[in-house]
């Protein structure tokens, strides 16, 4: 678990300070490479790792659109779903109700106008390489502040095609 917090800790610090410059491992993604489909990825040890999880079910999918909706889902059971059939089922929910996401560099915020005062700060960083045999090229990890400077959560995510 240490090994897995410390490269989270070093890939996470050294995005922070390089901000908009990406380094050999990665950086903070574009907005197109941001806009797509997601699948979260099991991080080994998370239930320890994590400090907080504010979601619970083990399954979890995401869209980020170019108008600046992000829609999520979750279940307590696997499926793999395409990018076709996660638009399909985002595309039933209500576009007023559902948060908004904006990128700016390395962080990502999303608020919520059905919740007052409502806002999550994501850090985000893109791999551009394989690090080991669960962070690859291509995935997302997202930490969640506490307001404090403190990661909270971490999660990875897949891109779906």
């Amino acid at each position: 678990m240490k090994k897995i917090a410390l490269i989270l800790m070093t890939f996470l610090s050294l995005s922070i300070f390089a901000q908009e410059n990406k380094s050999e491992a990665g950086g903070p993604p574009k907005l197109d490479e941001l806009i797509g489909f997601w699948k979260k990825v099991e991080i080994p040890n998370e239930d320890k790792l994590n400090q907080v999880n504010s979601w619970p079910q083990k399954y979890q999918w995401f869209a980020f659109y170019e108008n600046g909706k992000v829609y999520s889902m979750m279940s307590s059971q696997d499926y793999n779903y395409t990018s076709k059939e996660l638009k399909e089922i985002f595309s039933v929910l209500p576009f007023d109700k559902t948060p908004n996401f904006n990128l700016s560099g390395q962080f990502l915020t999303i608020d919520n106008k059905e919740i007052k005062d409502y806002e999550e700060v994501w850090g985000v960083n893109l791999f551009a390489i394989d690090v080991n045999d669960f962070l690859k090229k291509g995935n997302l990890i997202m930490s969640l502040d506490d307001g404090k400077g403190n990661v909270i959560y971490y999660r990875l995510l897949k891109r779906i095609d």
